[in-house]
């Protein structure tokens, strides 16, 4: 055992793997980042390098390309209030709220930490115990996904007290948008009305970017004409950096980073679930994170208006998916994620098929991924520790300024993903849904889950029903699903008790 430990040791630690992850770590923070680039994106991209590279520095950039990512996502969450990647859809809630009062140092850093925490403990169950959980997560079919799918949403929908209808809705919407396009049986077009573009289904990154950030866009730029052309004050005032910020105000302590215990553990045992479970993602592990934290807080109140817990929760628990999403690869060769398949990929690249197998043939190679995705973590923290200060004092230049750079890198990054200006359009019609939301009253987040699971939870609805012969009964007989619905009730149980003036 120790022979294998420092041969392992050997390969992980030599300058190429070390090299490798660095420039992978940094990579992914920077597309994270740009909205519209995602790590998927640029790992794929990165592929056809894996053919000239040995096992480990290969696997190394790769894994050091995602963990970066998944926090890089938070950046622009954050300072701009546009999500660099679908997993950092969640952070925005209260990053981009904590920037605009004047605090996005503060805001980054908790991300930054929580990322990091998050990482660190999916790492650590994927050593330990990844066995277990990739049984448990295989023994999911149809009617335990439509049962974690409905609960989720179901959650999510009923975050805040007497918005619930409203949070339903919106839910509905987002299910209602993600049925445009293919039927995923049959093949035929749906709520198409005869264009070819519609026919193709609604992209994910136009969507969530124009109802997160080109909504915030509008309002922002109407705000700004107001002020400039009817010297009226409309609605909070941003700090900016010539109108009294302060650095001092916006550091991040030690102590009071340790205050949000709570919701960092939450954030990191659900991703950490949530990623071993094949094709749920690191977008569900934020919002569902995010729905958890905010009903054990004892601050639940201020969720939405500029909660660190409400950004160390999403942070931890779609970073948590880093190590997680390889649990069912590496005991079975099922990639829990796109991410994970791509991982796949270039092990089988390499002449390495992933699955029980691997870990009893290629123990030293085995070992050392599992040092490299230590230190890849510790990387990402070293790397973007340095940079945050430079991000905090970026985003606090005037609107003026800012606003027209996001709407570019937003049209671009849209753009560029399909080369199609209907993706374009479907971004500026989002954010003009988005605005209309917001001037109701009605939540966002919930429709963004609805569209993003609305293809998961119809596939589950219609194959379980196939399968249980269009019993109703069906839904309720296995003993996952019916753990998962308890689950949900006592949970349900526990946010009105709690929720109770």
């Amino acid at each position: 055992m120790l022979e294998l430990l420092i041969s392992a040791l050997d390969v992980a630690l030599s300058p190429t793997v070390l090299i490798a992850v660095l420039l992978g770590v940094i990579l992914g923070v920077t597309v994270g980042a740009i909205p519209g680039i995602s790590g998927d994106m640029a790992m794929a991209l990165m592929l056809p390098f894996v053919f000239t590279m040995d096992i480990a520095p290969a696997i190394g950039m790769l894994m050091g390309l995602y963990k970066g990512s998944l926090f890089g996502g938070s950046i622009s969450a954050i300072m701009f209030g546009v999500p660099g990647t679908p997993g950092a859809a969640a952070t925005i809630l209260d990053g981009f709220p904590l920037k605009q009062a004047g605090f996005p140092n503060r805001a980054l850093h908790t991300g930054l930490y929580s990322s990091i925490i998050g990482d660190f403990t999916s790492v650590l169950v994927l050593i330990f115990i990844a066995t277990p959980l990739a049984v448990l997560a295989l023994q999911f079919g149809p009617r335990e996904f439509f049962a974690l799918y409905a609960v989720s949403i179901v959650i999510i929908a009923a975050l805040d007290k007497g918005r619930v209808a409203l949070g339903f809705s919106a839910a509905a919407v987002g299910i209602l948008l993600s049925m445009v396009g293919r039927d995923p049986f049959s093949g035929a077009a749906r709520y198409a009305f005869g264009s070819t573009d519609l026919a193709g289904g609604l992209g994910l990154v136009p969507v969530l970017i124009g109802l997160f950030a080109v909504s915030e866009i509008m309002l922002q730029a109407g705000r700004i004409f107001r002020e400039r052309f009817a010297h009226l004050e409309a609605g909070v005032r941003q700090r900016t950096a010539g109108e009294g910020y302060d650095p001092d105000a916006d550091r991040l302590s030690l102590r009071e980073y340790a205050t949000l215990w709570r919701a960092v553990v939450t954030g990191a045992a659900t991703g950490t679930f949530v990623g071993a479970l094949p094709g749920a993602g690191a977008t569900l592990a934020g919002f569902l994170s995010y729905g958890l934290a905010k009903r054990v807080s004892r601050n639940s109140d201020r969720f939405g208006k500029g909660s660190l817990e409400g950004v160390a929760a999403p942070e931890a628990g779609n970073s948590a998916t880093a190590g997680a999403t390889l649990i069912p690869l590496f005991a079975f060769g099922v990639p829990g994620s796109g991410s994970a398949a791509l991982i796949g990929a270039a092990f089988i690249i390499q002449g390495i098929t992933p699955g029980p197998m691997m870990i009893e043939s290629n123990l030293t190679i085995v070992y050392a991924i599992f040092i490299l995705l230590l230190y890849g973590s510790i990387f990402t923290l070293i790397t973007s520790k340095l940079l945050l200060p430079h991000y905090a004092r970026l985003s606090m230049l005037p609107p003026r300024y800012i606003l027209p750079v996001v709407l570019a890198l937003a049209i671009l990054g849209t753009y560029a993903i399909g080369n199609s200006t209907f993706d374009v359009w479907v971004l500026l019609a989002a954010g003009i849904v988005g605005v209309a939301m917001r001037g109701v009253g009605m939540p966002i987040a919930p429709v963004a889950l609805g569209f993003i699971l609305g293809p998961g939870l119809e596939r589950a609805l219609r194959q379980s029903l196939i399968l249980g012969f269009n019993e109703p009964g069906y839904f309720f007989s296995g003993p996952i699903a019916l753990s998962i619905y308890g689950i949900a009730a006592t949970l349900l149980l526990v946010f009105v008790l709690v929720g109770r003036e």
